[in-house]
């Protein structure tokens, strides 16, 4: 797919929240970056500012912050996600979280100042842009909740929530994102993903 294509797919998804025409969103087109990742893939370092917001249009990243243990995954952002981190990306601040692609990931990028410029230009983008962040804010809040559950009832939700998202799960992931020990994630994980994949 080319970045028409996935830009196609991000105007059908905003459609759905706020409608605009296509010739509206030309403007904004050209202020996407195309980007495609491979897993693994660090996309925003530690200790720096967090300069762009990531449409994610497939695969999943992770945003991970600095423990005593290392880098511990806080949350996961799947398609249709807009992937960043937000306190670092709107006030210019370094942070010590970084962001990395759990999975081959395909996303368009868009810099704060772009967006700046875009909104200067096209007023009319505001009411989308709110609805935008209360979306971002929202599946926030739902990922934490399945969080704040026990592994073995919350990791199903995980699995429904985000499909596909088991397989590039490490365990020390999984053990961080539930605050369970390493050995709970090694006894249920496996069988969990067969029952989640018996029912769909």
């Amino acid at each position: 797919m080319e970045k028409r294509d996935y830009m196609d797919q991000l105007i059908a998804d905003y459609n759905r929240i706020k409608k605009f025409s296509d010739e509206a969103y030309e403007s904004v087109f050209h202020k996407l970056i195309l980007r495609r990742v491979s897993r693994g893939e660090i996309l925003k370092k530690v200790d720096t500012v967090d300069i762009k917001s990531r449409y994610i249009c497939e695969g999943f990243l992770g945003l991970y912050q600095e423990g005593k243990a290392g880098f511990q995954l806080v949350r996961i952002f799947g398609k249709s996600d807009t992937a960043f981190d937000e306190k670092s990306f709107r006030t210019n601040i370094p942070s010590k979280s970084i962001i990395k692609a759990l999975s081959d990931t395909v996303y368009l990028g868009f810099t704060l100042e772009a967006e700046t410029e875009l909104l200067a230009k096209k007023p009319e983008f505001y009411s989308l842009a709110l609805e935008v962040v209360h979306r971002i804010n929202k599946r926030h809040v739902e990922q934490e909740a399945i969080k704040a559950k026990k592994f073995k009832e919350g990791f199903p939700l995980l699995l429904k929530k985000l499909p596909g998202i088991g397989q590039y799960l490490k365990n020390q992931d999984l053990a961080d994102l539930f605050n369970c020990s390493i050995s709970t994630v090694e006894r249920l994980k496996y069988t969990l993903m067969n029952e989640h994949e018996k029912d769909l």
